[in-house]
């Protein structure tokens, strides 16, 4: 019975972590209320029997890795609330470890394909009524916007908070639906994945890359034996990566030579600056997107802080000086830094970001020990494409990103276990 409890929390948990709904104080949501139950079963159950490994204490270094950052921050107070979040987001890291190494590994990678999967749903029906007339514009399952070469586009979010964090949501999920399609229900997994790649498709989203890098690498065992397919599938991730990042650093707006002129003349507010440049007897002129400026804020604020940056959650004094400048538009004046090594980098200096690549270089040692399981195989594929979408992206504050290092990590003890007595455990997605 307690089981069946831990694993109808944990699916809810999973089914909600993306979910932007209720807002709650301090950045909470939902799905934060249903954390502390879940949290509580979990060590009523196993208990906190724990053995520290390299990972554990990477991410106790990266929480460290913020402190020189707290005592030269000009607001101590909202940098330790930050600090808060990390510990919270540290927690989930445990919890989810605990219960992947407590047999729950695959109600784990269940819950957040089935989360992502009928948020896909429900936003795919939404755009269906919207575009047939049968339901009004509802912000927040997504909305019109001016797209460079697109125009006004309507662009899905499914109840999260962005819609980049929407298309990274479904790059955390879709692995694992791929993974369950050699499973039972083999159409109806397989009818989700099809399902999360429209919907990712829909966002227009710069994390597109890290969502096809993801998918390439979930899929490459299917397509490894076929050359053709192997050869377009890694033609489509570097294909995607390549052009999502030039998309995110500058837009076309118009080409002149001495016989024609092209010209984008969408209305979109991403453009911050212009620029030209001539080669040979064409002209090109461009926009300088807010993604790449806000890059170029981040770095300068590193090398004028170098050892312990500008202070934790304090990058948002950097671009309201951007804008005192004219280096940012007003709709800019107070940004995240949307790029979690450049912003780590800013807010926390070299001190923090030293600490956040040993904490993924740990991560990665543990993709790599949890490949011979379908699900750490698949967990592994979800990090690879966040971190490609954390060009673009503050991945470090997504819940489930936390929860794809906590399942690898589970994994491992799970696994070790299994080793240790001798037994199979299907539940962890180990092999016999």
């Amino acid at each position: 019975m307690h089981r069946r409890l831990v694993e109808f929390l944990l699916l809810l948990f999973l089914a909600v972590i993306g979910v932007n709904r209720p807002a709650l104080p301090f950045n909470a949501t939902g799905a934060d209320l249903i954390f502390v139950p879940l949290a509580i079963s979990i060590l009523a159950a196993a208990g906190f029997r724990w053995t520290w490994r390299r990972p554990d204490l990477a991410v106790a270094i990266y929480l460290l890795g913020a402190a020189p950052a707290i005592a030269i921050s000009t607001d101590q107070r909202a940098s330790a609330v930050e600090l808060l979040r990390e510990l919270y987001l540290a927690a989930i890291y445990f919890i989810i470890a605990i219960a992947a190494r407590e047999g729950f590994a695959r109600a784990v990678g269940k819950g957040l394909a089935l989360g992502a999967g009928v948020l896909s749903i429900a936003g795919l029906i939404f755009i269906v009524l919207h575009r047939s007339g049968m339901m009004a514009p509802a912000p927040g399952m997504g909305e019109f916007m001016q797209l460079p070469y697109l125009g006004e586009t309507l662009r899905l979010r499914a109840m999260t908070a962005s819609e980049a964090m929407f298309a990274c949501l479904l790059t955390a999920a879709v692995p694992f639906a791929i993974a369950m399609c050699t499973a039972n229900r083999i159409r109806a997994w397989c009818a989700a994945c099809a399902v999360m790649i429209v919907a990712a498709a829909l966002t227009f989203s710069h994390a597109l890359a890290g969502f096809t890098v993801a998918v390439v690498i979930a899929a490459w065992p299917l397509v490894k034996a076929r050359r053709h397919l192997r050869r377009a599938a890694i033609a489509a991730a570097l294909f995607a990566v390549l052009v999502l990042n030039f998309a995110a650093t500058v837009s076309i707006r118009s080409i002149t030579d001495e016989e024609s002129k092209y010209t984008d003349q969408s209305n979109y507010h991403y453009g911050v600056d212009q620029g030209q440049i001539q080669i040979d007897d064409v002209t090109v002129t461009y926009s300088v997107m807010s993604y790449a400026r806000i890059k170029q804020v981040a770095w300068r604020a590193f090398l004028e802080h170098p050892i312990a940056g500008v202070g934790l959650d304090r990058f948002h004094t950097q671009t309201i000086r951007a804008f005192e400048e004219g280096r940012l538009t007003a709709l800019y004046r107070e940004i995240d830094p949307h790029s979690a090594l450049l912003g780590r980098l800013a807010e926390c200096g070299l001190i923090g970001g030293l600490t956040l690549l040993m904490l993924w270089g740990a991560w990665a040692g543990m993709a790599r020990d949890g490949a011979s399981s379908p699900l750490g195989y698949a967990a592994g594929a979800a990090l690879a494409g966040l971190v490609v979408s954390s060009l673009n992206a503050d991945i470090m504050n997504f819940r489930f990103v936390w929860v794809l290092a906590g399942l690898l990590r589970g994994l491992q003890d799970a696994n070790g276990m299994v080793t240790a007595s001798g037994r199979g455990e299907s539940d962890t997605g180990g092999t016999r």
